[in-house]
């Protein structure tokens, strides 16, 4: 693994930028690229916020990352892996509005949406990583640690 990649999509209002910009400052990429540099798979995680009648879920999916000179990261000459699993997490509008200035409660509900796509997503991908069930445990308990450090869950 070389990289963690944090995006969102997300209505002006919410506090979602700097909630996400915890988990992009945090220690995890770190944690992860140095327990697993064989592991030929980035994670990415994007995190939305959209109207429950939109027919977004919440999901992952792999994708081949392929050399393009003139994106970002190769200008910068950011290492890559030669995939790239995406976590789409799916949050309700209508549940932040609920908690609109409440960055705690806002957190929780990314924290715990994220949680759930990502113990359910992850091992669907043993084969095709391919991982180890220990790897996936080591996995699950470098994020869970990360995430009640953090107040996420």
């Amino acid at each position: 693994m070389k990289r963690l990649g944090i995006t969102a999509d997300y209505p002006d209002w919410t506090l979602i930028s700097e909630i996400t910009n915890e988990m992009r400052i945090g220690d995890i990429e770190p944690t992860l690229v140095k327990q697993f540099p064989d592991l030929d798979c980035d994670f990415c995680f994007c995190f939305r916020c959209l109207n429950i009648d939109s027919g977004w879920s919440s999901k992952a999916r792999m994708r081949q990352n392929k050399y393009d000179p003139y994106c970002t990261l190769a200008i910068n000459n950011v290492a890559r892996s030669s995939r790239t699993l995406g976590f789409e997490i799916i949050v309700c509008h209508d549940d932040f509005r609920k908690v609109e200035n409440d960055i705690a409660a806002q957190r929780l509900l990314l924290g715990n949406e994220f949680w759930k796509i990502f113990k359910i997503a992850l091992p669907k991908y043993k084969t095709k990583l391919p991982i180890t069930n220990d790897e996936i445990s080591a996995i699950f308990a470098i994020f869970e640690k990360w995430l009640t450090e953090n107040n996420w869950i």
